[in-house]
């Protein structure tokens, strides 16, 4: 198993509860990548350094962290530049020749590689790779996209050939991004073709772990294996929900889910296994009421389905109500007073009922 460090750099404006939320989902992220976090730190900084992200004084610092706690990945909790983090890999060459550093999206991504399970997923991971990984692709990492030759004494290309690795690199994103778009043109005509013979359709969305694939199994009766760890859906599952008045039955479709600063190069790449939730005629968001940052998480899925478009009719589907009192029940439905609102338990069953009378009054309007 490998031993990570976790580093939060804390802007001014940023709040220590958000902070301690954000470390806790990376804590979570490493669980579900396999790994063991050995230590967590936190460091304040009005600006990120231009060199290392970190700075010098806290490099050095890391320095004796990586070395006495035989760490084997360090990781930034936030979006940082390649540049940055290449620099901050090869400045802990000198006290672990084979230490990783990585940023939120390569733990994110490293995750990802774990559990697709289709060409368009891995073509999507690949994508996203390519994209982020930048000057760190030369040699660096242990991913299939980085296993380049080294020279003496680096752990990286030569500089005559870095030329040669771009061109080619970018020779490489365009085949990927070609394939993918073939794909997600097979897609939109299977969309249509459903379209055309008046297949409907609904959608289950919402924040990693949820509950949408339990709620995915309990409306189609299939039994999709759900997880208590991260991204362990990564492509979109489709079955068929009986409706009264839909015969033989509505299209519903599981997808990733979504998760906090989820960064845009992954919600480009992700796209076309995007595109069935983009198409369907109704949106179920679904909510867990037991989560502490549960609006907070609303307003993230909420942003992420306005960045891709998604305007259809939606239902918000708050799960786990058998965690929830009957008082706590009617603040949020007068809280969301005007809007589609129905309280499941996707464990026990219950609004179930409910839930497919409403989908349906929607889907025939």
């Amino acid at each position: 198993m490998q031993r990570f460090l976790i580093l939060q750099v804390i802007g001014p404006h940023y709040h220590q509860e958000d902070a301690l939320s954000n470390m806790a989902e990376a804590v979570l992220l490493v669980d579900t990548y396999g790994g063991l976090v050995v230590e967590k730190s936190t460091q304040h900084r009005i600006h990120p350094d231009p060199n290392t992200y970190i700075g010098s004084g806290k490099l050095e610092w890391l320095k004796t962290a990586v070395r006495e706690q035989k760490i084997d990945v360090v990781v930034i909790n936030a979006i940082v530049n390649s540049g940055q983090l290449f620099r901050m890999e090869r400045a802990l060459w000198e006290v672990n020749t084979k230490i990783a550093v990585w940023d939120r999206v390569d733990l994110i991504l490293n995750i990802f590689e774990q559990h697709d399970s289709s060409v368009e997923a891995k073509l999507q991971i690949q994508l996203a790779r390519v994209k982020h990984t930048g000057p760190r692709i030369y040699g660096l990492g242990k991913t299939a996209l980085s296993r380049q030759g080294g020279g003496i004494g680096t752990r990286g290309l030569g500089e005559t050939n870095i030329e040669i690795e771009r061109r080619n690199i970018k020779k490489l994103q365009q085949r990927i991004e070609k394939q993918i778009a073939a794909r997600a043109h097979e897609q939109k005509n299977r969309i249509y073709e459903r379209q055309k013979r008046g297949v409907k359709t609904v959608a289950l969305v919402g924040y990693t772990s949820a509950g949408k694939t339990t709620l995915f199994n309990i409306l189609t009766g299939k039994e999709k294996k759900s997880h208590q760890s991260l991204f362990t859906t990564l492509d979109t599952v489709v079955g068929k929900i009986k409706l009264q008045q839909y015969i033989p039955a509505v299209l519903v479709s599981d997808t990733i889910g979504f998760i906090d600063e989820l960064p845009p190069v992954l919600i480009q790449a992700f796209r076309s296994t995007l595109l069935e939730s983009m198409e369907a005629q109704v949106v179920l968001h679904v909510i867990d009421v037991s989560d502490t940052k549960m609006f907070d998480k609303i307003t993230i899925v909420e942003d992420i389905l306005h960045e891709l478009q998604a305007t259809q009719t939606r239902i918000y589907v708050f799960n786990k109500i058998d965690l929830l009192s009957l008082e706590q029940q009617k603040i949020l439905a007068e809280k969301y007073t005007g809007k589609s609102v129905v309280f499941v338990s996707a464990k026990t069953g219950e609004g179930i009922e409910l839930l497919k009378e409403k989908t349906e009054a929607l889907l025939g309007r």
